[in-house]
């Protein structure tokens, strides 16, 4: 049985990649290069970062890069739990709570769930409690509904060794098929997967992250302002004062107070 996480599980090396003044496709580029010749055997790439560092524009840009590249989320193995566990509770014909799935429930749900090639596709399986069912075919569907959502996080709460085992057993099967598996998320979960291939997308200074989402909302309302220019100014000196104004106003907007909405609650 899984039982509980070692505390300090023995992780790898992390290689750390500054973001700062780099473009995606740099960050995804210096990545891949750090790769090498594994990229095209397949190999688990274990990519964690701050909000803020650019992680989901990496990974959009490294599942163009990477040949055979699979992106896994945790997500939906804690939703095919959440149904199974829903399903159990229904059967006995007693309320869905945390009371209701003792740890040899649990076990025995967790027994329901495979890993492998389905149809020649790798696929979640649930299979147990009157259920036979392909994740993908009921991602969008079944395990988005409400008896689903509201009670993941009472079933996250006492899986998460089961899960973190389950993911890392899926991405070696994938890994040893040739595929490229990229696992993104918080470092207290990614810490259990084992792969040389550990990358940290970092800012200088954790400060700069709050500056950069600063400069992004201001990049926003600039080129709105630009794209709204009179362009009915001609030449270099017209265009640039346009250009000058346009940013001074973008400036001048995040730096003045937000107007008083609500009075916060006593």
């Amino acid at each position: 049985p899984p039982g509980p996480l070692d505390p300090t599980p023995p992780v790898e090396p992390v290689c750390k990649v500054n973001v700062a003044g780099k473009s995606a496709d740099q960050v995804a580029g210096e990545i891949v290069a750090k790769l090498g010749a594994e990229a095209s055997t397949g190999c688990v790439l274990v990519l964690q970062g701050l909000s803020g560092t650019g992680k989901g524009t990496t990974v959009s840009k490294l599942e163009m890069l990477l040949p055979k590249c699979v992106c896994w989320s945790n997500g939906n193995v804690f939703r095919s739990l959440t149904l199974l566990a829903v399903t159990h509770c229904e059967k006995e014909g007693v309320p869905f709570s945390a009371e209701a799935i003792t740890p040899a429930v649990l076990a025995k749900l967790v027994k329901c769930l495979s890993f492998g090639k389905f149809g020649g596709k790798f696929d979640i399986r649930i299979k147990g409690m009157g259920l036979d069912l392909l994740v993908s075919e009921i991602a969008n569907t079944t395990l988005k509904e409400p008896r689903v959502g509201k009670n993941i996080p009472t079933i996250a709460k006492m899986s998460q060794g089961e899960v973190i085992k389950f993911a890392a057993g899926a991405a070696e099967q994938m890994r040893s098929a040739g595929h490229n598996v990229l696992m993104e998320g918080r470092s207290q979960t990614l810490d259990y997967v084992r792969t040389p291939h550990r990358f940290e997308l970092t800012l200088p200074d954790p400060s700069v992250i709050g500056q950069r989402r600063a400069a992004q909302r201001m990049m926003a309302a600039a080129l709105q302002e630009v794209s709204d220019a009179d362009l009915s100014v001609v030449g270099a000196a017209g265009e640039a004062a346009e250009v000058h104004a346009a940013l001074k106003k973008a400036l001048q907007a995040m730096h003045e107070p937000l107007p008083p909405t609500v009075k916060p609650a006593a």
